[in-house]
């Protein structure tokens, strides 16, 4: 019987992968990009509900074995740090250079406040405060693509230091119009290179403008999900592996300066697209 259920499982997914790739990665949990408006209404969640555990905090703690101790000035500080930290990385949203190590400090400050919550409970009052701020910062870590886990040593650092700015709504939005004007300037260039070369009227010809046909077609779904702020990681993969087929018949067979250095060019505005979308990526051959 359980064999049955995972053979089920298994030919359900090949028939999503099959079918609809977009609804194989809401099943995988794959989240949209959120635009600027809503990542900043996860830091505002994320405040408010800061002061509200601050308050039930310091109702718990007069009340308390802890009241005018040295425990008492741990947490006290612990929650002062969080509230700076959370302070410097609103704004450095505002200022468009909010990034992942921002949001990895404050969810370090944090990690220091729900060792004392778990280590001595309070009042229910500010047990269900700290529980309704750990469920904002979780959020707040996905929004950022920030791997975390709460017990964790609060000491360490970043996951990676070299971690982009988070880009605007905007900025995102002016990398791919980059990409869509590279990729007409690469394709008039490809036009002439190939009308110019052996390949002219040949099957190799047909292939590799089948190639950049289908990354058009790519591009263009990314964007349309990019306007209805549904764009994800998933949708510049599938960018990336149609450009990738364009990048091994340029390295095979190689064409004229203008269209190596135009598409050089292009391929430059796709890794910057990678990493804006928190998408690994290398290109064959390399």
């Amino acid at each position: 019987m359980r064999r049955k259920i995972v053979l089920f499982t298994f030919s359900l997914v090949l028939v999503l992968m099959a079918v609809c790739p977009e609804a194989l990665g809401q099943v995988l949990g794959q989240p949209y990009r959120l635009n600027d408006k809503e990542v900043e209404k996860i830091i505002h969640r994320v405040e408010k509900q800061a002061d509200s555990f601050r308050k039930s905090l310091h109702d718990a703690l007069n009340r308390s074995r802890f009241d005018k101790t040295r425990r008492e000035d741990d947490i006290n500080d612990y929650v002062k740090e969080f509230s700076k930290q959370t302070s410097r990385l609103h704004d450095n949203f505002d200022h468009h250079k909010s990034t992942a190590p921002d949001v990895e400090t404050v969810l370090d400050r944090a990690a220091r406040i729900d060792v004392f919550m778990s280590r001595r409970p309070l009042t229910a009052r500010a047990q269900s405060d700290w529980s309704a701020l750990r469920a904002n910062l979780d959020e707040l870590a996905q929004a950022y693509n920030v791997t975390w886990r709460w017990g964790r040593d609060s000491a360490s650092g970043p996951l990676d230091s070299d971690i982009p700015y988070r880009l605007s709504d905007k900025e995102v939005e002016q990398i791919i119009h980059r990409i869509e004007n590279e990729s007409d300037r690469f394709r008039s260039s490809l036009d002439s290179a190939l009308d110019k070369s052996r390949f002219n009227g040949s099957r190799r010809e047909d292939d590799i403008n089948a190639f950049v046909k289908d990354f058009y077609s790519e591009t263009k779904r990314l964007h349309d999900h990019l306007d209805a702020h549904k764009s994800t990681g998933a949708d510049v993969q599938s960018v990336l592996d149609r450009a990738a087929r364009i990048d091994d018949f340029m390295r095979r067979y190689r064409l004229t300066s203008k269209a190596q250095n135009d598409w050089s060019t292009l391929r430059t505005n796709l890794e910057e697209l990678a990493r804006v979308y928190s998408v690994t990526w290398r290109w064959g051959f390399e």
